[in-house]
């Protein structure tokens, strides 16, 4: 069975997916390159944007940002971040960006041991 606020949330995400998209063939902030500066922006639609271009690009350095974008308030930034995340390393710890706040920190907690351990080196799986 199909729980409504599953529905509401995916509604949501895949909303603001279209927009992000649309968007990005505009001018404005969109028509220049995306890097990872961008990640520090406050606004969501750039980082978005920058969250993706780490994520297309393999960007391995923005493995920690990204992690730490896992508990952004914004559900549209943690699905981002964790599609990043599985990009670049083909694994998403089990994070689910739509659980409740205490299995996404159960899960980023992974997140944060594995980066630990392997510090700045390999992060493939």
């Amino acid at each position: 069975m199909i729980n409504p606020k599953d529905s509401n949330l995916s509604v949501c995400v895949c909303f603001w997916t279209a927009i992000i998209l649309v968007l990005s063939g505009c001018s404005g902030p969109f028509d220049r390159k995306m890097g990872l500066s961008d990640l520090d922006s406050p606004n969501p639609a750039v980082r978005i944007m920058a969250i993706k271009w780490a994520g297309d690009n393999k960007a391995s350095s923005a493995i920690p940002q990204l992690v730490d974008f896992l508990q952004d308030e914004d559900t549209s930034v943690r699905f981002f971040a964790i599609e990043a995340l599985r990009r670049i390393t083909g694994t998403d710890r089990g994070y689910d960006y739509k659980a409740n706040p205490h299995l996404r920190a159960e899960a980023v907690e992974r997140w944060r041991e594995f980066l630990k351990s392997n510090g700045s080196q390999n992060y493939e799986n």
